[in-house]
Order: C-alpha cells, then structure tokens, then sequence
C-alpha cells in the first residue's frame, strides 16, 4: 500500500504536472480535469489544493520564481568574471528542463485573466533583471565590460536574447541545443559591451 502524499507534496505534484502539460499542450488549454486524468486523481482532489484554475497557474508562478532565484544564486557565487555566463547558462538550463516557462510568461491570456500571473510574472522578470544587472556591473567593476555600460539597460537586452531564443527553441520543437544557441546570441551581443 503507498502512502498518502502530504498537501505540500500533492501541491507540487500538481504544480509541475501543470507546467508538463503546458509544454504540451499551451497554457491556455491545461484545465484540473486534464491535470486530474495526468495524476490519477479526481477533479475534487485538485479542487482541494487549488479552488481555482488561476490559483494553480499563481502557485506555478510562485514555484518558477524561487527555483530560479535558487540557481540564480548559485550563479553568483563564482567568480565576479564568471557571474553573467553563470547567470546565463543557469537560465538555459531551466528552460530546458521546464520547456513551459516561455509559454507561461508570456502567456497573454493567463496574463489578461489573472492579474496575480501577471504581478508573479513582472516580479519575476524584474528578479532576473536585477541579478543579470549586478552581474554585468560586477563585470564592468572587474574590467571585462566597458566602464560606459549602463547594467540595467544591457540586462534588459540580454533577457530579450534569452527570451526570443527560447521561444524560437519552444516553437521549433526543442530541435536546436538550446543553451549552446544561447549562449552563442549571447557572446555576440556582449561583444558590443566588452572592452578592447
């Protein structure tokens, strides 16, 4: 006989079957009776985690934000000239392995119907922004980014790569190396901030 799942567990259980479905399917179409049917479990046993749709994409919200602030962290503690890579290549590696979080972000209808998504979102953004911003600073400070470099606006440019690169990777059916391609957009957009 298995044990029962505790609400913390079934709660998270239910959060990244969520995101799986959504990679399939599109955020917009992930209902709890197709989350139900992927676990096993009744309708109601959502219903008792999550008593609306939109709590269940809020709390995905809430799971993306601090598993990433958790390897953006990680990415800034190594060397100050090894951060924004780190940062970067930590980036890409979620997307891979959660392929949703594009769809998720930039989902207009999930946005347009739940302004909890869309404040969990911009929060969410501006976190990434803020430690790609001290990372590129941490790089001027050291001398591999030129002093004239503003980091909150090369931030800003370096999500738009890292966005647009992984909805292209996400639409093209994850059929291209999505860090490798990264990082590549990103090394050239950096050589127009890097020094000498």
């Amino acid at each position: 006989m298995s044990k029962r799942k505790s609400a913390s567990e079934r709660r998270s259980e239910i959060i990244l079957t969520a995101l799986r479905l959504a990679a399939d399917l599109g955020p917009d179409r992930i209902t709890a009776e197709a989350i139900a049917k992927e676990l096993g479990v009744t309708q109601p046993a959502i219903f008792r985690h999550f008593p609306r749709k939109d709590d269940i994409w809020e709390a995905v919200i809430g799971w993306l934000g601090d598993a990433l602030a958790e390897r953006w962290a990680a990415a800034m503690a190594v060397p100050s000239e090894l951060r924004l890579n780190a940062v970067l290549r930590a980036q890409f590696a979620f997307v891979e392995a959660f392929p949703a979080l594009p769809l998720v972000l930039l989902s207009a209808e999930l946005h347009a119907r739940n302004d909890g998504v869309r404040r969990g979102v911009a929060a969410l953004m501006g976190r990434f922004h803020h430690t790609l911003a001290a990372a590129i600073a941490a790089d001027r400070d050291g001398g591999a980014v030129a002093a004239a470099v503003d980091p909150a606006r090369a931030a800003w440019m370096l999500i738009a790569i890292v966005q647009g690169t992984a909805i292209r990777w996400v639409i093209g059916r994850c059929g291209f190396p999505l860090a490798e391609e990264g990082m590549s957009m990103v090394a050239t957009a950096i050589q127009g901030i890097a020094t000498g």
